[in-house]
């Protein structure tokens, strides 16, 4: 029996959504990856094919191409037991995520309330989700389908078959197997909720594989989005699609209706096909512009490493969603599930990444409906990448819940 929506306290500025996961956070060990690689026979030149990932195989050689590369991304396993017999290899730590329920966690540290959209539920959710987090919920029942997250350090190492790999930084592997977030339900009081709020988060179409389903998605969040209170802004905040060619169709239906456009480097150059220099300003500029005019919003916003991006929109709301970003974002990157209020204290007095700072100099002498923020040096030899996307999000969602309401739609 699942567990009933949890009311908001009074009525909720800020509304997150749409799928929610439970998270099997595996503890990094170079031999268990090691011994796995050459118990599997993977070689360094195997590679990663492009459909699901049939066998523990299939993940190791997805998993040595990110940390070949020093890069994050998400993958669609073809079963849940080929999940959970991988994730028992490891030590691991069983967290909650989905980058609506990760963003309440980080508004949560600073003391601002929020409401969930949930499609899932389960005991596991319910013990680790916060009393004080409200919800609305699609989930007719309990399910358990948990997502297994791989995060490698810089400088791990591992020995493949024919040689050893590694990382040039550190980042986080995805995999999946999903079926509540592959159909995506969305509760009919989801539209109540979007009525009520001030701003709302979408995200979590990329989990999506049946193009019918897409486009009744598609046309439910637009039906609820015609409840939006006047002046209340929307947020899209991008992800990995299973689906490469659904991250078209929803940029087309979604683009016009919403205010701010969000996504990292890597959705950045997947659209546009081609490697961008993210240390160049005129290459990161061009690529910008032209996923801004694709997506139609407003405002686009894109967070790296090193920097974030705004282009379009007023500036002052550009400057305040890119400081509320880049600052949340580095305090999880150093004080992972510990955050809290004092810690963004912290990052104030941080230095910031100097090639970041030219950067942003730089990008910004281009273009008067540009802004752009370095990221800072964060002071950890652990940092944790779990969840910095969904966590810079959530900064830019507690940003525009503190500006004052706009009088239209800009």
């Amino acid at each position: 029996m699942s567990a009933a929506p949890r009311p908001a306290p009074h009525p909720a500025e800020v509304l997150l959504g749409l799928g929610n996961t439970v998270d099997h956070e595996l503890v990094w060990d170079d031999r268990v990856v090691s011994g796995l690689l050459h118990e599997q026979g993977v070689s360094v030149g195997d590679g990663a094919g492009p459909g699901p990932l049939e066998t523990e195989a299939d993940l190791l050689r997805a998993l040595l191409l990110h940390l070949r590369e020093g890069t994050g991304g998400e993958h669609f396993a073809a079963s849940p037991e080929v999940l959970l017999r991988f994730a028992s290899r490891f030590a691991r730590v069983t967290t909650i995520g989905g980058t609506n329920v990760r963003a309440a966690l980080a508004l949560r540290a600073l003391g601002r309330p929020s409401t969930v959209h949930l499609v899932s539920t389960n005991e596991q959710f319910r013990r680790l989700l916060p009393d004080d987090v409200a919800t609305v919920s699609s989930a007719q029942e309990d399910t358990l389908d948990p997502h297994v997250i791989v995060q490698f350090p810089g400088g791990a190492t591992v020995q493949a078959l024919d040689g050893p790999v590694t990382a040039p930084r550190p980042d986080r592997v995805i995999f999946t197997n999903d079926a509540p977030n592959r159909e995506l339900r969305i509760a009919e009081a989801f539209g109540d909720a979007v009525a009520r709020a001030r701003v709302v988060l979408l995200s979590g179409f990329n989990s999506l594989q049946d193009p019918d389903l897409l486009e009744r998605r598609l046309a439910d969040v637009l039906r609820h989005l015609t409840r939006r209170a006047d002046g209340s802004v929307v947020v899209y905040e991008h992800s990995a699609f299973h689906v490469r060619g659904f991250s078209d169709r929803v940029r087309e239906v979604l683009g016009p209706h919403v205010d701010l456009w969000s996504g990292n480097e890597d959705e950045l150059q997947e659209h546009l096909g081609r490697t961008v220099d993210l240390l160049d300003p005129v290459d990161v500029l061009a690529a910008a512009r032209r996923l801004h005019a694709d997506v139609g919003a407003p405002s686009l916003v894109v967070h790296t490493r090193h920097w974030a991006l705004a282009v379009g929109g007023p500036s002052r709301r550009r400057e305040a969603v890119l400081a509320g970003g880049t600052t949340l974002a580095a305090a999880r990157c150093a004080f992972g599930d510990a955050l809290q209020p004092s810690h963004l204290r912290d990052v104030e007095g941080w230095p910031l990444q100097a090639e970041g700072a030219r950067f942003a100099a730089a990008v910004q002498a281009l273009g008067e409906d540009v802004s752009c923020r370095p990221a800072h040096r964060v002071p950890t030899v652990a940092p944790t990448t779990i969840g910095l996307g969904d966590t810079f999000v959530g900064g830019v969602v507690a940003a525009l819940a503190e500006l004052e309401v706009p009088t239209a739609r800009r």
